[in-house]
């Protein structure tokens, strides 16, 4: 009986340690799935070089060993914003997931093998949301108003603990491409509209036209300024502008994207000049010199192999 009993004990722990070093095998590794199909985010987290795209299947990460996706933890990402800790999502668990859904507002700070459940769990699913690479201040665009949250855009400079409701004075688009949040300055807000960039400097209680461009279809924000991307019936194109003045940049594009309007683009806080750009045909470029030359990432969703 003691002989038995020693060996349950052992087969316990064997398991427990099993199970232990199976949750932190999480990791990105080779492709078995090289086609996506629908990408819901794209950026540069936990302060690395490497770039994320978040998809209906999980996490893709591109590095200078080309594509990998992550093993597990292939979570429906919808809303998404990498921040230096990590990155900030929402969206729906995968299939078989214990977790709740939808997820609320969520936050991984290893790069997607675990979440901590901010606010909203089981509750809302944020498509538009957008978070400061270093304030952490989060901002989302309220589409299903609940007994906690009121629809329209909601700001929380404590991760989600506490909510304030954003007036939106002096935006008067009727569409929003996206919004993006300051790095650091957890006050200014910019919203890509059909109408041209709007910028908030007091939490989106107030807005006013900072470009007025037709037809942004993303913004997104550095320190002093930003790029943004829009297109008219001739072509596409991507800019980069000044906070402190008028002045612009046009930044050259490979010249499929001149008819295949950009719906992300993310700038590398380490190097400004490198930015990766997805387009509405799942294109994917990534440039290292501002736009003199360009590496093709995807076609149509498939991506490049290694």
């Amino acid at each position: 009986m003691k002989k038995v009993k020693l060996l349950i004990a052992i087969l316990s722990v064997i398991l427990l340690l099993s199970a232990c070093n199976s949750k932190k095998e999480y990791s990105f590794v080779e492709v078995k799935n090289n086609q996506i199909d629908h990408v819901h985010g794209l950026g540069y987290i936990n302060g690395g070089n490497e770039f994320v795209i978040a998809s209906h299947n999980g996490l893709y990460q591109y590095s200078e060993d080309g594509w990998q996706e992550a093993n597990r933890e292939k979570h429906d990402y919808m809303g998404f914003s990498a921040v230096r800790e990590g990155f900030f999502s929402s969206g729906h668990p995968e299939q078989g997931s214990d977790l709740k859904n939808p997820l609320g507002l969520v936050k991984s700070i290893d790069s997607g093998a675990s979440f901590e459940q901010l606010a909203f769990y089981g509750e809302i699913d944020f498509h538009y949301l957008t978070a400061g690479y270093d304030s952490n201040t989060v901002y989302v665009l309220n589409e299903t108003p609940t007994e906690n949250l009121n629809s329209g855009l909601n700001y929380s400079t404590d991760e989600g603990k506490t909510w304030i409701e954003a007036t939106m004075k002096g935006f008067n688009s009727t569409y929003i491409s996206n919004l993006a949040a300051h790095p650091s300055k957890e006050e200014l807000l910019v919203i890509g509209s059909k109408d041209g960039v709007f910028i908030s400097e007091d939490y989106g209680q107030n807005f006013s036209i900072l470009n007025p461009a037709e037809m942004i279809t993303y913004v997104t924000l550095n320190e002093t300024g930003g790029y943004y991307t829009n297109f008219d019936e001739t072509r596409v194109y991507l800019k980069s502008f000044s906070l402190e003045n008028s002045v612009e940049d046009n930044i050259e594009l490979p010249k499929e994207v001149m008819t295949d309007p950009i719906i992300y683009i993310a700038v590398n806080p380490n190097n400004q000049k490198e930015i990766v750009l997805v387009t509405n045909n799942l294109n994917i470029y990534q440039t290292k010199d501002l736009g003199i030359s360009w590496d093709k990432l995807a076609s149509n969703g498939k991506l490049t192999s290694n």
